[in-house]
C-alpha cells in the first residue's frame, strides 16, 4: 500500500472517520488496496480465531473535504472497509449501479446513518448507507486487441 514516493516524501493520507451520525465521505476513487486490519485497542495486526489474518479493503478517495488542521490538505481520504455492515452496503450500491466491483475513477459515497442494536450498548454497531457511480466508459486507457496491434508500425529509431 505504500509506494516508493510516499515512503521517501513522507506522504500520509488521512482516514475517513465517521465520528458522528450524518458524517459523509464522497469522492472519486483513486486507488483500491487490501491490507491486514488492525485491532482497535492494541493497534496490532488483527487475526481470526483460527490464526488467519483479518483483511480489509482500503479505498482512497479524492474528496472535497479540507481540514484546516492538516497542512496542505488536498482532500484525499482513505476509507478502511473492515466492518461487515460497511462492506454489505458498498456491495449493494455497486450492484445497484450495475457494476461488477469498485473501480478507480468511479465515485463512492458512504454515510454514517445511525447506530444499530448490539451487545455492547456503549459502543453499538454503526449502520451506513452507500452510493456508487462507475467511471464513465472510455475514461481508462485500453490496450488494443492483440490481433490489431502491429508492432512493425513503429520504427526502431523514431527520431
Amino acid at each position: 500500500m505504500t509506494d516508493a514516493n510516499s515512503l521517501i516524501m513522507g506522504s500520509s493520507i488521512p482516514s475517513a472517520t465517521f465520528n458522528e451520525i450524518g458524517a459523509v465521505y464522497e469522492g472519486t476513487i483513486t486507488a483500491l488496496d487490501v491490507m491486514q486490519a488492525r485491532d482497535f485497542a492494541t493497534h496490532e495486526p488483527a487475526f481470526w480465531k483460527d490464526g488467519s489474518p483479518k483483511m480489509q479493503a482500503v479505498v482512497t478517495l479524492k474528496t472535497s473535504e479540507r481540514d484546516p488542521e492538516i497542512e496542505n490538505d488536498n482532500g484525499m481520504r482513505r476509507l478502511y472497509v473492515s466492518s461487515k455492515g460497511m462492506r454489505e452496503v458498498i456491495a449493494a450500491a455497486v450492484k445497484k449501479a450495475g457494476a461488477d466491483g469498485l473501480a478507480v475513477g468511479g465515485t463512492l459515497g458512504v454515510k454514517y446513518v445511525r447506530n444499530g442494536e448490539g451487545q455492547n450498548k456503549s459502543n453499538p454497531p454503526r449502520l451506513y448507507g452507500a452510493k456508487y457511480e462507475p467511471p464513465p466508459p472510455g475514461s481508462e486507457y485500453e490496450e488494443p486487441p492483440a490481433d490489431e496491434y502491429d508492432e512493425g508500425a513503429f520504427s526502431a529509431d523514431p527520431f
